[in-house]
């Protein structure tokens, strides 16, 4: 029986990476919130009509989950927006330009 090979691991976000992860975690459920109440959706409303559990939309919604673009893709549908509309106004990052 062939051996299987191990992921490479996952690089680790370091201290300034993961606060602007944490404010575009927040920003984005900010957006969600705001829109599934103008469509007057409870979360379970939502969990019904992309799949996920209710527990989980509450958790996007408070910032506490990293979504994957698939989940931002199902709750844009479910809510009749796009994926640009979902993510509202999310923060900017600044970069840096080497040799300029």
């Amino acid at each position: 029986m062939a051996k299987k090979e191990k992921d490479p691991p996952v690089p680790r976000l370091d201290e300034h990476q993961q606060l602007l992860c944490n404010e575009v975690q927040l920003a984005f459920g900010q957006n969600l919130r705001a829109i599934r109440g103008d469509q007057a959706l409870t979360l379970e409303d939502v969990a019904g009509l992309t799949g996920l559990h209710a527990n989980y939309v509450g958790a996007v919604e408070r910032g506490e989950r990293n979504l994957t673009l698939f989940n931002v893709w199902r709750l844009a549908n479910a809510l009749g927006v796009t994926v640009a509309e979902l993510a509202g106004t999310l923060p900017l990052r600044k970069v840096r330009r080497v040799g300029r």
